[in-house]
């Protein structure tokens, strides 16, 4: 997945993660934002390994709007200048421009003011372009 590939008239959203705890949240943003034309979603960076267990854990948090990204790998992470570590965070804007990147944890804060602005046609002061949560 590139950001030129990416639905053009959707702002969105790209979470890389091994830990699918954060999915939930995740999905409920996914939920709540779906109406403002807000794409959500996660990256899984599970080897094959655990990769199978993905969707057994989905079907059981009840999990069915949330895009999972299967087979994302660290370079992955290089390619959009998100460092080595996870969870990272890249918001694109309508036109598949990178406006944020949250290294480390992103609290739903982090995530709904970056989203908002965007929103709100970048009124007001803009967020910090990256925020290094670590």
């Amino acid at each position: 997945m590139t950001p030129r590939r990416l639905n053009r008239q959707l702002t969105t959203l790209l979470v890389f993660t091994i830990s699918l705890g954060t999915v939930p949240r995740l999905d409920e943003l996914a939920r709540e934002y779906a109406s403002k034309d807000v794409v959500f979603v996660a990256a899984s960076l599970d080897d094959a390994e655990t990769q199978p267990k993905i969707a057994a854990f989905l079907e059981k948090k009840k999990i069915a709007s949330l895009p999972i990204w299967i087979g994302a790998s660290p370079e992955t992470l290089k390619q959009f200048q998100l460092g080595e570590m996870v969870p990272a965070t890249i918001i694109f804007d309508q036109n598949g421009e990178p406006t944020a990147r949250i290294m480390g944890e992103a609290s739903r804060k982090d995530i709904t003011s970056r989203l908002d602005w965007l929103l709100n046609n970048r009124a007001g002061k803009p967020p910090k372009p990256l925020l290094k949560n670590f």
